[in-house]
């Protein structure tokens, strides 16, 4: 059964559990069926996207429906305890279904193989490789051991995620743009030398491209180019997406994850099921922010289930399965 009356309850210690979490798991372990029984990448997609839908519904009945205990404690108003509540009921659903179905999905996986997926990040000043090893052996040791925690992956992987997601809708934002830009002979005026080189690398040599200079200068004349023949509207969202900072008037927007998804582009790019998903973890749950600083909120952001949801979307935004269209 997909939606049903659920009952959460606390331990002596506080901590939260689902009293009866029997429907759930059957319902998961015939969602992890689909995944398994994908007969090729198409069939997997759309198992992914369906299990990303009921989580959405789960989730919204949830929030009316679900018995969860009286929070412990002073709040300022009903709404700020409220939104408490929600949090924990988001969290709890998170771990409960998409944490165990990627977990398990991921299990079935590695004793078949005797490895996970593997991808190729560009390598910059850091390299976003030997950090995704670091995390990947995290993660196998405790899926393997049956560990709670994969504390090395939970700390890098909400950085590799917005490493990947930034270059991939970087380069949709460019490669659109420059095959958006006119014919040669109706440019407003003639191609520069650095914007005939700019635009030739990253036409030909996309997976060898090394910037000669900054990127934010690279990027710039890429956005100037774009702006002044009419293919952009000049905004600071585009532009920080491209160079990484983005300027209206005084203020600036710097490229960071949330910042990321709460742009134009990104909406209209990524699919809905996974942008709410990234909404739910990074923005709803704040997950970076309550890990890298400890915020004092009484949720386990360390949960083994989260790591599992976090490489299921690296390995997805790697693929390019998060996007609406082909590049």
């Amino acid at each position: 059964m997909k939606l049903y009356h659920k009952v959460f309850k606390n331990r002596p210690d506080l901590s939260t559990y689902l009293e009866n979490q029997e429907l759930l798991v059957s319902y998961c372990d015939k969602l992890l069926s689909r995944l398994s029984s994908s007969q090729n990448m198409e069939e997997l997609c759309e198992a992914k996207r369906s299990i990303l839908k009921d989580f959405r519904d789960i989730y919204l009945f949830d929030l009316k429906d679900a018995e969860f205990p009286e929070p412990i404690g002073h709040f300022e108003s009903e709404k700020e305890k409220r939104k408490f509540v929600e949090k924990k009921i988001l969290l709890q659903d998170l771990v409960r279904y998409l944490g165990s179905i990627c977990k398990k999905y991921h299990t079935l996986i590695y004793e078949k193989s005797s490895a996970l997926p593997a991808i190729e990040m560009k390598k910059l000043t850091i390299d976003y490789n030997e950090i995704y090893q670091k995390a990947m052996d995290d993660y196998i040791s405790a899926i393997t051991s049956g560990w709670s925690h994969a504390i090395t992956a939970s700390f890098v992987l909400p950085s590799l995620i917005e490493q990947g997601l930034s270059t991939n809708l970087q380069n949709r934002l460019l490669f659109k743009s420059i095959c958006s830009l006119p014919d040669e002979r109706k440019l407003s005026r003639a191609l520069d030398t650095e914007e005939q080189e700019y635009i030739s690398a990253f036409l030909y040599n996309t997976r060898n491209f090394r910037f000669n200079a900054s990127e934010s200068y690279v990027m710039g004349k890429m956005y100037e180019l774009f702006v002044r023949e009419g293919v952009l509207n000049a905004s600071a969202e585009t532009e920080m997406i491209l160079t990484g900072v983005g300027h209206e008037g005084r203020k600036k927007l710097t490229r960071t994850l949330n910042t990321l998804l709460k742009t134009d582009f990104a909406q209209k790019e990524i699919l809905p099921e996974y942008l709410e998903l990234m909404k739910d973890i990074f923005v709803r749950l704040n997950i970076r922010n309550s890990i890298m600083h400890g915020l004092g909120e009484t949720f386990d952001y360390l949960n083994l289930g989260i790591v599992s949801i976090m490489f299921q979307l690296i390995w997805d935004i790697a693929t390019c399965e998060i996007f609406k269209d082909e590049v």
